[in-house]
Formats: C-alpha cells, structure tokens, sequence
C-alpha cells in the first residue's frame, strides 16, 4: 500500500519509469534480426536506443552500415518520441481516444513541454505536434532538393526524412556514415536547413506557441524574450570565437553551423579531433549551457544559465534580480543554481569515471564526450565507439539523467528522503565564514 501511495503521489516517477521503458523497447527492437543488416552487441543497441530516446546523437556503431531501413525508422520514431517526451506523446493519444486528462496527467505533461497553467491544454498540446510535424515537412521538402544531387529514388526520401526528424529534435544521428557531414560542408542549403530547424527546435514549444499567438496579446512574454536574446548572443557569440579559433580553417557558412550545432545538436561539418583546445572548451561551455526549455535541446538551458549570471551581478551590486523589468524570485534562482550545481558535478564524476576507465584517451576528449552526452548534444572527437562497455554504460546514464533533468530524478527521491522528519523543528543559524 505504501509502495502503491509513494507511486501515485510522485508523478515525476511517471517521466523517470517512462523513459527507461521506451529505451529498453528500443533496444530490444533494435537487437531484432529484422533490424540489423550486422549482428552488434546489445550494449551498443541500448546506446543508440538511450541516444536517441534522449536526442543526443552520439552513437558506438554506424547506423548507415549496420541497421537496416526498418532499423532506421525504428531510431526516428524513438527521436521523434524523445523529442516530443514520452508524456505528451502518450498524453497525445489518450486525448485523440477521448480519454479526460486529470491534473496529473496534465502536471506531467506541463513538466515535459514547460505548458504555463494560463494555456489552454489541449490545444497547447495538439499545437506542439503539429509545430513538429509542420517544421520537419518544410525541412524535408528542402532537404529533397539540397541532397537530390548525391541521391535518388527512395534513398533521397528516407535520407531528406531522417534528416529532418533528427535535425528538428536536436538528434544529431544521420544516415550519411562515420563522417556526418563533413562531405557536405559546401552545400550551403542543406547545412543552413539542418541549422535552423535544430535552432527553432531548440527555442521550446513554449516560445514557439507564443510567436505563433502574438497577435491575439500584442506581446511577447518575458520568457520568450528572454530565449531569443540569448539564443542570437550564443550563436554570435559561437560563430565568432570559432572563426578566431580555427582561423583559415574555417569559413563563416561552417562557422555558424557549429554554433548552432554546439549549442543543441550533435551534426558536425568539421572533424572535430583535429580542433584546438580552444576550439574544443569554446564547444563544451555552448554544450553545456545548451538550448531552451522545454524543447528537443538539452543542457541546462540557457534561461537556467543567464539567471545563474544575472544573480550574481546582482549580488555584487546588493540589487535585487531583475529581467526586462520583472523580479526573479529567489526560489528560481535558488533551483537555476542547484541545477547548474548538479549538472557540474554529473559531468565531472561522469568524465573522471571515464577517464579512470580508458585512461589512452585524452582528459579533453574524454570530457568533451561526457558533455556531449549529458547536455544531449551528440557532437563526437571520434573515441565513443571504442570506448569500454563501462564508459559506454556511463554515457548512457549521462544522457538519460540529462534528458528527464537533474531535478525530476531529486524529486523522484524527495519524500523518502524526508520521511519522518518533524518540520515543526526550526534551527538556529550557524555562522560559518566563505570565500
């Protein structure tokens, strides 16, 4: 009864249990003879599965050369499926059953797409996937005429497909090879496609729904602002310090596209084990801050990281926080901090674990790997598919911590953790000096 009661009053076990089952389904399709055009262990399945579930991208095998076209579709449905969340896709189809959502089932969708409690759900919801579906048809139909002269026939529909699922949810995963795109760094429309679909997945359905609905309020909400200024600062910000970087390396069209590609994606036009150093810890602060709420992207997000800045201005100042006029309450700051905490310290437990495990690869490329998989970016230096099967392992926990949050996996735990406390007890101060 107790175990019954501990389940039904923790709707955030509803995300941690339903992404876990969703990527065990995964792999064990993926293991299927019909699947697999070469026989692969079943970690790797479960790592590709976990990828992407949790739309990273990173991948210990090939998927051009060892998974067949059903084996495709099966890794688009699960990107499709991670980008949208488990919940709002099975929340999706209650509602087109005629099944009446609850408060809990609304919460869990709300903690999935960052839904306000002011939008109309239902409609909040279908719009979502219709945004989904909407953008990757555009991208598709461009990506027809920008890979139409290196394909044909039915490769050129599934590869445009693929393509365009993948880049949308912030993916990363493509069917071009070992190579992503690298062969392609030259075709400015399909560079710039993969570009834009990857940065307006990234914005969240959330700022989407509030462009699409400006002209009913006449204004954009704060947050909205918010995530657009910092998406163009990081891209510019991005482009710019690869071009000084890498410079006569690269030119500006790749120099964008990794920018954006850094921030939320894992597409690459560059081969990243031959970056600098400069290069390569320019990428890993971009990964880790990643994109916004509520969207295919991952990372702590990029509101979570510029309230984490602007609170410590203030403070310096001895001012309040405030954001286009608004305050910033100290419980948001307090939950931006303890998530940006926690994401260092995943990262950092996750990188030295790796490192103790393979120690011939370099601390960078180790920790470059570590932030690709849990910011669910999916950019590679080329050592994920001869890593251990324990750093492998590693990875794997990395993106799905990344992808359901820090904070839902805490609150998963809150109440046993607190059980049989008396918080009746208040206790003095302490006076304990810092810095």
């Amino acid at each position: 009864m107790k175990r019954s009661n501990f389940i039904n009053r923790s709707p955030y076990l509803y995300i941690v249990i339903g992404f876990a089952a969703v990527i065990l389904l995964g792999s064990g399709i993926l293991m299927l003879p019909i699947s697999l055009q070469q026989p692969i262990a079943y970690i790797d399945a479960l790592f590709v599965s976990t990828s992407a579930v949790c739309i990273t991208g990173l991948s210990s095998v090939t998927l051009q050369t060892v998974f067949t076209p059903f084996g495709k579709i099966v890794i688009a449905l699960l990107i499709q499926i991670g980008g949208l969340g488990f919940t709002t896709v099975a929340m999706a189809v209650f509602a087109l059953l005629g099944v009446k959502l609850g408060i809990s089932e609304k919460f869990l969708v709300q903690e999935t797409l960052g839904s306000a409690q002011h939008i109309d759900f239902r409609k909040f919801l279908f719009r979502a996937i219709a945004i989904s579906f909407i953008a990757e048809g555009i991208g598709f139909c461009i990506n027809l005429i920008a890979l139409c002269g290196d394909y044909s026939g039915i490769q050129l529909v599934g590869y445009s497909a693929f393509q365009s699922i993948s880049a949308f949810n912030n993916a990363g995963f493509d069917l071009f090879g070992a190579t992503s795109l690298i062969a392609f760094d030259d075709n400015a429309l399909l560079l710039l496609n993969t570009a834009f679909l990857t940065i307006v997945g990234g914005l969240g359905f959330l700022v989407i729904n509030d462009i699409f609905t400006i002209r009913r309020r006449k204004r954009l909400a704060e947050h909205t602002k918010l995530v657009l200024c910092i998406t163009a600062g990081l891209l510019t910000l991005g482009t710019v310090g690869f071009l000084l970087s890498e410079l006569g390396k690269i030119d500006f069209l790749n120099a964008f596209f990794m920018s954006a590609m850094t921030r939320t994606c894992g597409f690459t036009s560059v081969d990243l084990s031959q970056w600098s150093n400069a290069s390569i810890l320019l990428a890993d602060f971009l990964m880790f801050i990643g994109a916004g709420p509520a969207s295919t992207g991952g990372g702590i997000k990029c509101t979570t990281f510029f309230i984490v800045c602007a609170a410590a201005i203030a403070f310096v100042r001895g001012k309040p926080v405030v954001i286009f006029h608004r305050s910033i309450g100290k419980d948001l700051v307090a939950r931006c901090m303890l998530i940006t905490l926690f994401a260092a310290a995943c990262v950092f437990v996750a990188g030295t674990s790796i490192c103790a495990l393979d120690p011939e690869y370099s601390t960078a490329h180790v920790f470059f790997e570590t932030i690709s998989a849990f910011a669910n970016v999916g950019l590679s230096a080329g050592i994920t598919a001869d890593l251990s099967v324990g750093s492998k392992v590693i990875l794997c926990l990395s993106m799905y911590i990344g992808r359901i949050g820090f904070i839902t996996a805490l609150m998963v735990l809150r109440k046993r953790w607190n059980r049989g406390d008396d918080e009746t007890i208040r206790c003095a101060p302490a006076e304990i000096l810092v810095g």
